[in-house]
């Protein structure tokens, strides 16, 4: 957390993920607008503000990753550690965002390559958010992260088990996006 020349507690938020994970629509999804053009491929990061429930969020959305090769890798771990020089300076939340989808092997494993620009403290500091939660069909995201097996499970355990379920198809809900922000204020033992 840190405090911004207004007087107001500024919490930076930056997402992580593959590319088609949905970072640019929950970046929408959190600040209640459309502000990062999902559909459009994320190149150099973008970062955009806004206030939601009383808090001052400066959002991150970097580029994704590609399990094909069909992304730089350079590039991107480049603009990962430059997403974190645009979140505000001091504390910030990194959201390490997975589709509900097939999570296998080279998911963990390019998941823990990009991350790994950042250093072991990165997991203490991520959240995983899983998009898409309409793909649930009802089931519960419990019994789809045991379904997913040891690969996934093992993201979980790096980050402390704290993740969260957003439907990226309903954005007027913004229940989903008041209980994000609740995990987040925890995280970041919030005062603002």
């Amino acid at each position: 957390m840190v405090v911004n020349p207004e007087g107001a507690s500024l919490m930076g938020l930056v997402l992580l993920g593959r590319r088609h994970a949905g970072k640019s629509s929950l970046g929408d999804l959190i600040l209640g607008r459309s502000e990062f053009d999902p559909g459009k491929k994320t190149t150099r990061c973008v970062r955009r503000f806004g206030w939601v429930d009383g808090v001052r969020l400066a959002v991150v959305d970097t580029p994704g990753w590609s399990l094909f090769g069909l992304a730089d890798a350079r590039l991107v771990k480049q603009e990962i550690l430059r997403g974190v020089m645009l979140a505000p300076p001091g504390y910030h939340v990194f959201l390490l965002v997975i589709p509900v989808d097939s999570f296998s092997k080279r998911d963990g494993r390019a998941m823990e390559k990009y991350l790994g620009v950042l250093g072991d403290m990165v997991w203490s500091h991520t959240l995983v958010i899983f998009t898409w939660g309409d793909e649930l069909r009802g089931r519960s995201i419990e019994k789809h992260i045991q379904k997913a097996g040891e690969h996934l499970q093992g993201i979980l355990r790096k980050c402390g088990h704290r993740y969260h379920v957003v439907n990226n198809k309903c954005p007027e809900d913004f229940t989903q996006v008041t209980e994000l922000l609740n995990i987040l204020k925890q995280m970041c033992a919030w005062t603002g």
